[in-house]
């Protein structure tokens, strides 16, 4: 019995150990998740997670499955005035109920068996930064309940003791699963809803917004790189086909990102030296992926309609458009030189009742944006690279956000 507690306890530490890596991240690390990603939603989820980091307020992060949540709630915590303090993660999915006490609010020694030392809770860990909830959907009622009273009044009591001590901790969560339906059968607490979906970011499927693949594929690739490099000491530099990235583009991973990034990677491991990712490589790494899935030719209308039954969401892309999508995607990229920025595809499109001015400002807000990405994301770069004075470019955003009624870029305030 007493080795069964002493495992149970070394694993608890190993478990602990894992989550305070997260806090050693450098806190100057600005690196941008969607560093070349051209679409519509990549711009909405940039602009949605710079607007709600300025804020101290919980944060309610949904989306399904592999669609970069994670990635999200550290962007988050980068772009924060909590960047130089810890980021503690939690995935609640792996969260034993009946150790919720001991993981999130600590204990004294002895308060329990095993208990051979005084704790920290997760709480006191990421005091003065954010403790990152992921998968809140699926911690239990009676977890809940706890969690509750805690975000009501912000203290904590260590287990085996009666001392209540308060924490500086805001709260970013996240989940796959549909929470409003969870309220209405009563599987998750209305109220704790209410305190973690203060702000939200909603994280997009990887099938809406398939332009951003290609991009993607690149950082997969540099990455792979980057770990043979560190690992091998040895510089590599993977490469892929111009048809082989098309093809990439027209699938449908049933896991978004993470299915696509485990699938460059098993890419990267046939091949060797200078030779570069085919065609028929992906042809057959894709066959291997349907065949583990059960999926036999399921098309982009057909996931889409089994994500979305009642047609909510956005349209579903059909095939050959994906296909023309990443064609055109590659054709502009192949023709553009050193110091080109290449635009949204979607400014091609002439919205059903959209008026000239209307598409004018779109223009803008496309054009403005991209040059904003390709700079460096200040206004007075995207001012330079355009020709424009500081104040000529905040006229032209003020006016394409009153033309469109929406917040355009939500830029924190800088100085002349």
């Amino acid at each position: 019995m007493r080795a069964s507690n002493q495992t149970k306890s070394k694993n608890r530490g190993s478990a602990y150990e894992l989550l305070r890596l997260v806090r050693e991240e450098p806190a100057h690390q600005t690196k941008d998740i969607f560093a070349g990603q051209i679409s519509q939603q990549a711009q909405r989820m940039r602009a949605d997670i710079e607007r709600v980091a300025r804020r101290p307020f919980n944060i309610l992060i949904t989306g399904e499955t592999g669609t970069g949540k994670t990635q999200i709630a550290r962007q988050i915590h980068r772009l924060s005035v909590r960047a130089s303090n810890p980021l503690i993660e939690l995935n609640c999915a792996n969260l034993p109920e009946h150790l919720v006490e001991a993981e999130l609010f600590g204990h004294r020694k002895g308060a329990f068996t095993g208990a051979d030392h005084d704790r920290k809770g997760l709480f006191e860990e990421a005091d003065g930064g954010i403790l990152f909830l992921d998968e809140i959907g699926d911690v239990p009622l009676t977890v809940q309940n706890r969690l509750l009273k805690v975000i009501d009044e912000k203290q904590i009591k260590r287990l085996g003791t009666n001392h209540y001590q308060f924490f500086d901790v805001q709260i970013v969560a996240a989940t796959s699963r549909n929470l409003a339906k969870m309220i209405q059968e009563g599987e998750f607490r209305e109220d704790l809803y209410c305190r973690l979906a203060v702000l939200t970011v909603e994280a997009s499927p990887l099938r809406y917004r398939r332009e951003d693949i290609p991009a993607i594929v690149d950082r997969f690739l540099m990455q792979v790189a980057n770990s043979i490099s560190e690992s091998a000491n040895r510089r590599d530099r993977f490469r892929i086909d111009k048809e082989a990235l098309v093809l990439l583009c027209e699938f449908d991973y049933p896991g978004n990102i993470r299915s696509l990034r485990n699938l460059v990677y098993e890419l990267t491991s046939y091949v060797e030296g200078m030779e570069s990712i085919s065609i028929e490589l992906v042809e057959f790494a894709l066959a291997k992926l349907r065949s583990q899935i059960g999926d036999h030719g399921t098309t982009t209308s057909e996931v889409s309609k089994m994500s979305d039954p009642l047609g909510c969401n956005q349209p579903s892309i059909p095939s050959v458009g994906v296909v023309r999508s990443g064609e055109a995607y590659l054709f502009l990229h192949s023709i553009a030189r050193e110091g080109d920025i290449v635009l949204p595809l979607e400014l091609c499109v002439l919205r059903d009742g959209e008026t000239f001015k209307q598409w004018t400002a779109r223009a803008k807000r496309c054009s403005i944006d991209a040059t904003r990405v390709a700079t460096g994301g200040t206004i007075q770069t995207v001012a330079k690279r355009l020709g424009l004075t500081f104040g000529s470019l905040k006229g032209h955003l003020h006016r394409a956000k009153h033309t469109q009624n929406e917040a355009l870029f939500d830029w924190q305030q800088e100085s002349d």
